[in-house]
């Protein structure tokens, strides 16, 4: 089963794919300041050559505008604005598959958001990229740029 139709039997019926469809979310509320925080790395090399990411924070908000009270903002330009619903968080050590990235909010001096599912929790939505366990700002072999799955 694909991911997108995961997504839609997990919340069940149109507004579920209404939801799939116009998905968005993401950042965090870092309980570690970045000036604390672990330098940020890739995990291992076989994460760097796919899409398996996990973050180096604690309590990383996963974001989306469920209503899309902001239209199409949230896939096109992801910040805590436009994508005003938090939809689950991250926890360092978490399994987050990474499906695109595209640019958005600048945080942490990264001006990158990533749309991931979290395998650990069931949860999905936009995160900012700065949060990412990985040294630089733009993920190696994600697809960028993009609106979500």
């Amino acid at each position: 089963m694909t991911t997108a139709l995961r997504r839609v039997a997990r919340l069940g019926g149109s507004a579920a794919l209404l939801g799939t469809l116009l998905l968005g979310a993401g950042t965090a509320s870092a309980q570690t300041s970045p000036a604390t925080a672990p330098a940020r790395q890739a995990v291992s090399s076989e994460q760097a050559a796919g899409s398996l990411f996990t973050t180096w924070a604690t309590d990383v908000n996963l974001r989306n505008d469920l209503k899309r009270v902001n239209g199409w903002a949230c896939g096109e330009s992801p910040s805590t604005t436009n994508c005003p619903d938090v939809t689950g968080q991250a926890q360092p050590g978490d399994q987050l598959e990474v499906h695109c990235q595209t640019l958005g909010q600048t945080i942490g001096s990264n001006p990158y958001w990533v749309f991931v599912d979290n395998h650990t929790r069931g949860t999905y939505g936009w995160m900012a990229s700065y949060f990412i366990a990985h040294p630089d700002n733009k993920l190696p072999g994600v697809p960028s740029p993009c609106m979500g799955p």
